[in-house]
């Protein structure tokens, strides 16, 4: 029995095609990374400033200014608490995720076999 191959959610935001390279995309942001570890840090960042903007909550300190060259520049601030607070638990909650849909695709798996299995000894049952 084969089961249709319908894309979720997490399916759509986190795709690995078959080049060595994962493409994130999520809320109109792409990005190509090279490891698993930076697809998920990214696409954590995506969903984590798409929740900050619309809860209009800051993601970085105010900006500082800085004098380089003689000239006034206004240096980005760093990422407050709560966003780090906030993007550290999306990431522990995308690796529950992904582990968890890898536990039903093997269980599926094994499903798959074991069905085979049983329409196979139904076959040599005699009438």
């Amino acid at each position: 029995m084969t089961t249709s191959k319908v894309k979720t959610g997490i399916d759509a935001a986190f795709s690995r095609p078959l080049r060595p390279v994962y493409i994130v995309m999520r809320h109109g942001f792409r990005k190509r990374c090279l490891s698993r570890s930076a697809a998920l840090n990214n696409l954590a960042n995506y969903m984590t400033s798409h929740a900050f903007r619309l809860a209009r909550v800051d993601t970085h300190y105010p900006d500082t200014p800085v004098i380089r060259d003689g000239m006034t520049v206004h240096q980005l601030g760093h990422f407050t608490e709560e966003y780090v607070d906030a993007h550290r638990r999306c990431v522990r909650r995308l690796r529950r995720l992904l582990a968890r849909k890898r536990e039903i695709q093997q269980w599926q798996e094994k499903h798959d076999a074991l069905t085979d299995r049983y329409r196979d000894f139904m076959k040599t049952k005699p009438f």
